[in-house]
């Protein structure tokens, strides 16, 4: 008569099987990971990127290229139908290359099918303005006339819209208060530069911020609700002032107490600088107040803060770049190394 076997195994092998080879283990999952069978969470989803072949596309190429002061200007003569030249845009763009952080992206310089520059002229000029040799994706052939069609390839190009240095911020960095450090980070370089600055970069923001942090996280932490207190311009002053204090930007701190001072209206003798101040902030007039007021509202946050630290009566607090001229005195490794950002190379000569 025939033996049922058993179907489970034997505890030799029960004990086989429980002994788990860690190294295999990890060089299962490796393989896995390589073949995109296995992947862990938040890891990108990989894309198909066996799609149409270069050289099917017909007459359109693009490539890398290294771009010349020179190749820029002789492009540039292929420049027939584009928008008008926004000065601030190519200087922006210049700033970024004289100082070695321009990146190189997918987005560069686009010529039609007749030779004709569509998209890039920006980036041209401020290579020429900047002197530099810089590497940029170049795309040749796209069709100046779509079949069909009474709109053209350059109808399409820069439409989207465009990522906002707040947004970066934001997304890229994680930083919740983007807007409010972007636009404080925009006045610390104005007073920095003794100037109006325009159009930073992402880059150049960041670096603003790192060299005022401290400072600046805490006015923006503790910003009043009143339109007039929570101004760019009066974040921006504290920060500024504030980073010439040998100690940790607080409370405990003299300005961090004067700014407190300036926000709940305590403390204040009622013929100092600050109380002045404080009286037109919160005025009426204080609400017509627009970014653009933000550059002079920090001279004259600079100018109170100044008076205050002096103790000196106020009958009337007037506009002065002394204050300002004065916190830059204090710092000036600090506001040399932000200037320099906002030159270009004729500027440096």
């Amino acid at each position: 008569m025939n033996t049922l076997t058993s179907s489970r195994p034997s505890t030799a092998k029960v004990e086989h099987i429980g002994r788990f080879d860690a190294d295999e283990i990890r060089r299962l999952v490796r393989a896995g990971k390589d073949r995109g069978l296995v992947r862990e969470k938040g890891d990108p989803i990989a894309i198909d990127k066996n799609g149409t072949s270069a050289a099917t596309l017909g007459k359109v190429r693009s490539q890398w290229l290294e771009i010349t002061p020179a190749i820029a200007k002789r492009w540039l003569e292929n420049n027939f139908r584009n928008r008008s030249i926004d000065d601030d845009v190519v200087n922006a763009y210049a700033r970024d290359m004289t100082n070695g952080v321009w990146v190189a992206t997918h987005q560069g310089v686009a010529f039609n099918d007749r030779d004709e520059l569509i998209d890039g002229q920006h980036r041209l000029h401020a290579v020429i303005r900047s002197a530099q040799t810089i590497r940029m994706m170049v795309t040749f052939g796209l069709p100046s006339v779509i079949e069909g069609k009474e709109m053209t390839t350059m109808d399409a190009v820069d439409r989207g819209r465009t990522r906002s240095v707040a947004d970066q911020l934001r997304i890229q960095h994680g930083m919740p208060n983007g807007s409010i450090i972007a636009a404080v980070c925009h006045n610390l370089s104005s007073i920095c530069c003794g100037a109006r600055t325009k159009r930073l970069s992402v880059g150049q923001t960041l670096d603003i911020f790192r060299a005022f942090e401290t400072p600046a996280t805490f006015v923006i932490k503790h910003r009043s609700r009143n339109h007039g207190l929570r101004t760019a311009g009066v974040l921006a002053a504290f920060a500024f002032a504030g980073a010439t204090e040998g100690q940790i930007y607080s409370e405990a701190s003299s300005m961090g107490a004067m700014y407190r001072s300036l926000l709940d209206g305590t403390q204040l003798r009622e013929d100092s600088a600050m109380a002045r101040l404080r009286t037109f902030l919160v005025s009426d007039e204080a609400n017509l107040l627009t970014k653009g007021a933000d550059r002079g509202i920090a001279e004259l946050v600079l100018q109170a803060i100044l008076l205050e630290l002096h103790g000196r009566r106020v009958t009337k607090l007037e506009m002065s770049t002394d204050g300002a001229v004065h916190f830059r005195m204090l710092q000036p490794a600090r506001v040399e190394a932000i200037a320099a950002m906002f030159r270009l190379v004729t500027q440096r000569k």
